[in-house]
């Protein structure tokens, strides 16, 4: 797994980080006040020999670091397992303390000095590359785009976190490490909505935000991984049968959904457009399962499931499973590859019956 690559040119100094309005790229607005200094340089290890070796970043909310990776080298490259690319650019590492079931985020903002980088991240457990989750790591979003992920460990101990490049060579970047409380009234980056604090016209669950209504919308709200994942649960009880909620995707990110089905049910999810639109190409809608058997799982990652069926009309996709083997909690994913110019507006129908 290890390739040696030529070093990339000597370093300079690492520039503050940008903030301007405080709108992250590909992220949602947050509390400004969780911005309002700017980020140390911390120096990478070039190599895992293992991860005691590695600089420790642990912030108690959140951190902004400056990290060079022009003096380091190409020592991984292959994670087309969990990225979908190889990452033949420099890459470098540093440590974060997690406790399992804790939320973290991960935001890396490119430095103006290389507005063409395509930065990646990925978080492993030890210095294994074989040790890569696709709910791990983060390479959408491609070159001059900031790549963002929420990730949630499943046992207590050190991970390593790579900042790597679809790019060979190295390059400057501003990396927010965020460790959102949820329950402590403040909304956090990376949070949709915190359990003590009031939101009209929003419920909250365990910091997930719960679409109740028909026509609820996840415009506007984190949403675009498992972690925050949408809940979409009618009011009152009322069955998950024909349940529209509102959305729009575009750009490098995706939208997630979650809702929760007994054994035996038959699950149908329908994409359809809003507002004029067509269904665009590259659309995308997948089914993924929770590995918890007794729902609901909130903290628990989705899995791929295969035995669902899509198809597609005028280019708008529908997911079927006729029956559902145990009682799990779903995820519903959206998606365009390519990214289209402008976001497309969609109704999401959900039906478990």
């Amino acid at each position: 797994m290890m390739s040696t690559m030529a070093i990339a040119p000597p370093g300079r100094r690492i520039r503050a980080a940008l903030l301007g309005a405080l709108t992250l790229a590909g992220c949602d607005v947050f509390d400004p006040a969780a911005y309002q200094q700017n980020g140390a340089a911390v120096t990478l290890a070039d190599r895992c020999e293992s991860i005691a070796s590695l600089p420790v970043v642990q912030p108690a909310l959140q951190r902004l670091v400056q990290l060079d990776t022009r003096n380091l080298a190409d020592q991984y490259r292959e994670f087309s397992s969990c990225t979908g690319n190889e990452l033949p650019g420099n890459d470098g590492f540093f440590a974060v303390s997690m406790r399992a079931g804790e939320t973290w985020h991960f935001h890396v903002d490119l430095d103006p000095s290389n507005p063409d980088a395509d930065p990646a991240i990925y978080v492993l457990p030890d210095c294994n590359t074989q040790s890569c989750s696709p709910v791990a790591a983060s390479d959408l979003c491609g070159a001059g785009r900031s790549e963002h992920f929420s990730f949630r460990p499943t046992a207590d101990g050190v991970q390593l976190i790579g900042i790597d490049s679809k790019v060979r060579g190295g390059a400057l970047y501003n990396v927010t490490v965020v460790h959102p409380l949820c329950g402590n009234g403040q909304l956090e980056h990376g949070e949709p909505c915190d359990d003590a604090r009031a939101q009209a016209g929003v419920t909250c669950e365990r910091c997930h935000k719960v679409l109740t209504r028909a026509q609820d919308t996840e415009v506007g709200v984190a949403n675009d991984d498992y972690v925050n994942a949408m809940v979409v649960r009618p009011a009152d009880g009322a069955p998950l049968q024909g349940f529209p909620v509102q959305g729009t995707v575009g750009g490098c990110d995706v939208d997630m959904f979650s809702f929760d089905a007994a054994e035996g049910v038959a699950i149908t999810a329908t994409l359809a457009p809003r507002n004029g639109a067509t269904c665009p190409p590259g659309l995308a809608l997948a089914l993924l399962r929770s590995d918890t058997v007794t729902p609901p799982a909130l903290t628990a990652a989705p899995v791929a499931f295969t035995e669902a069926t899509v198809t597609t009309a005028a280019g708008c996709p529908t997911v079927t499973l006729p029956r559902a083997a145990r009682a799990s909690t779903w995820f519903l994913q959206v998606a365009v590859r390519p990214a289209p110019a402008t976001e497309f507006p969609y109704t999401l129908t959900v039906d478990a019956r």
